[in-house]
């Protein structure tokens, strides 16, 4: 099984629920740097699969989609955080 389907990896799309924690960077920042490209191309890959299924009119897959790259999203902007902030409690502007 590749490290992509590794539930313990942090940088996957379901990681965010443990990844809520304010402490300074437990990370090096290049696996942050790893992980904002790997966060990075899955907020692409649902992008699209959301794009596909409302052109094909599947609501329930679209909405499906849509909540998946929401969670992403705050995954993506939490790493952002992280590498520009250096672990400090800030947010990126929207």
């Amino acid at each position: 099984m590749s490290s992509r389907h590794d539930s313990s990896n942090p940088f996957e799309p379901t990681a965010h629920e443990a990844q809520e924690s304010n402490s300074p960077r437990e990370y090096p920042e290049a696996d942050l740097m790893r992980g904002l490209q790997l966060a990075s191309d899955t907020v692409l890959r649902l992008a699209t699969q959301t794009h596909a299924a409302v052109a094909r009119g599947d609501a329930a897959s679209a909405e499906a989609a849509r909540e998946s790259l929401e969670k992403q999203l705050a995954l993506t902007t939490r790493l952002i955080d992280e590498l520009l902030f250096d672990g400090e409690v800030r947010h990126t502007t929207h």
